[in-house]
């Protein structure tokens, strides 16, 4: 289980909600971090996802695939959290 996951299980969050949120960051990662404000989470419980997702954007992406996406649909996610990510990767291809 992914440290997000566990994260969120611990907080009681269900697993359907969860999905949702997933679901989400493929259009709007904004959207996505709105969901989970509202679903009132402890001060404590907010700041360690935060944390979580901040440090280590890799969890995002595990956490994606724990919840049954595609690897098109983590691919997206990952672009929509790092949009620089697709056009580094082609000034790197171009030097």
């Amino acid at each position: 289980m992914s440290e997000l996951k566990k994260i969120f299980t611990e907080a009681g969050v269900e697993e359907e909600q969860l999905r949702s949120i997933v679901s989400l960051l493929k259009e709007n990662p904004m959207g996505a971090l709105l969901a989970i404000q509202q679903l009132q989470l402890p001060e404590e419980v907010m700041q360690k996802i935060m944390s979580v997702a901040m440090s280590d954007p890799a969890s995002v992406e595990e956490l994606a695939k724990e919840m049954g996406l595609t690897e098109e649909d983590v691919e997206s996610i990952k672009t929509q959290l790092n949009p620089n990510q697709e056009a580094q990767g082609t000034q790197e291809t171009q030097e």
